[in-house]
């Protein structure tokens, strides 16, 4: 089995205009990114690519944040390696985000600012790098970097 590729971000919404925004934007600032429409296209992107972070809207068709968060615990379990998730949404305070448990580090409420959501995705990405590198397991790390990090 050949190495997986590596990219840095993963940025999974049904809105093609978001998708466009963070993925340029990103890009410019030196940060590698996929990008998925929904779920089901995050799951099979992540099977074949190493995202050190997901950025995740809730509400989208075919399977929902939730249930792509419900298949990284699953992958997780079968070894698979675990990139820092942050929820985007126009409805923080749902009351479903508590099924998540510890998958998800954080929630961005929609609309987000661009440059504050650019800093922190470079930094944890940094961070969750580094501790890769540094022969740490998990991304202990960078998950206790993207929660100290947000409000």
């Amino acid at each position: 089995m050949s190495a997986m590729e590596q990219h840095d971000i993963l940025i999974v919404d049904d809105d093609y205009a978001i998708r466009t925004l963070l993925s340029r934007t990103l890009e410019r600032a030196g940060l590698r990114c996929g990008v998925a429409v929904d779920g089901v296209a995050a799951t099979e992107q992540i099977e074949h690519t190493d995202y050190a972070l997901v950025l995740l809207d809730l509400m989208m068709p075919r399977l929902d944040g939730i249930g792509f968060v419900d298949s990284l615990r699953d992958r997780q379990k079968r070894g698979g390696a675990r990139p820092v998730v942050l929820f985007m949404t126009a409805s923080p305070d749902r009351k479903d985000l508590t099924s998540t448990g510890d998958m998800v580090q954080a929630v961005l409420p929609k609309p987000f600012d661009l440059h504050g959501v650019v800093e922190l995705c470079h930094d944890c990405v940094a961070a969750l790098r580094e501790s890769r590198s540094a022969g740490a397991t998990g991304a202990t790390h960078a998950l206790s970097f993207a929660r100290r990090a947000l409000p």
